[in-house]
């Protein structure tokens, strides 16, 4: 018994370490990660449609982040480390983006993976951020601004990025835990003998752990160029 549970106990120490090496910046949900509940959820979703379009057609995958503060980093290095540790884009093309607002700074930037920056400079995203995103994000309309600037966005993207068609369905059966069918059965076993075991006490530890898979979409590894846009309002 004791070898044949070994992998288990492997797959769930693996499944809570890489939560635990992640958390120095947000783990990114698909698509949209609201930590400062700006948005309704009807919003949210209205945002990732956008975001699903352009990885289905294209393959370039887009990710939008509001947060209270990016200090003491500051948005230029919080969003460089967040784009990095989340692996924005596909991983041989590095066509990621990614849109951050942080609302007590009252500042935004605009992150591009190396891959869109042919398509994206620095001067049009700036046009874009200042044009579409400002305005609205200067009266607290977060929804209006951040949708605006993505639509633009997409719009760039679908028009001028010569992807490659993807599928929006996860490997994984849920898609922010990184175990695939077989490998999540064995773990809930795992689980639930330990709980027989223990009398339920594993259950309080999970629980107090509750974060360690952060709800991140498993995005394919691409890396942030450095370029893009900032602004304040």
């Amino acid at each position: 018994m004791k070898r044949s549970l070994t992998p288990a106990f492997a797959l769930l120490a693996l499944l809570i370490s890489s939560g635990a090496a992640t958390a120095d910046y947000p783990t990114l949900v698909y698509y949209v990660t609201d930590q400062v509940g700006v948005l309704t959820e009807s919003e949210e979703y209205d945002i990732e449609d956008i975001c699903v379009e352009v990885y289905e057609q294209t393959g370039a995958e887009m990710a939008v982040l509001v947060v209270n503060t990016t200090l003491p980093d500051g948005i230029d290095i919080f969003a460089v480390k967040t784009f990095e540790q989340n692996g924005l884009g596909q991983e041989d093309k590095d066509d990621g983006l990614l849109i951050l607002v942080s609302t007590e700074e009252g500042a935004w930037r605009i992150e591009v993976g190396y891959g869109l920056e042919g398509i994206l400079p620095d001067s049009k995203v700036g046009d874009i951020g200042t044009t579409y995103m400002e305005p609205y994000l200067a009266v607290a309309d977060y929804y209006t601004g951040i949708y605006e600037a993505a639509y633009a966005l997409g719009v760039e993207i679908l028009d001028n990025y010569e992807g490659s068609p993807q599928s929006s369905d996860s490997q994984y059966p849920i898609p922010w835990i990184p175990l695939k069918t077989w490998q999540l059965v064995l773990v809930i076993g795992v689980v639930a003998t330990l709980a027989i075991v223990t009398k339920g006490r594993v259950l309080f530890w999970l629980l107090f752990f509750r974060n360690w898979g952060g709800g991140g979409k498993s995005w394919g590894g691409g890396r942030s160029g450095g370029g893009g846009a900032r602004g304040k309002w």
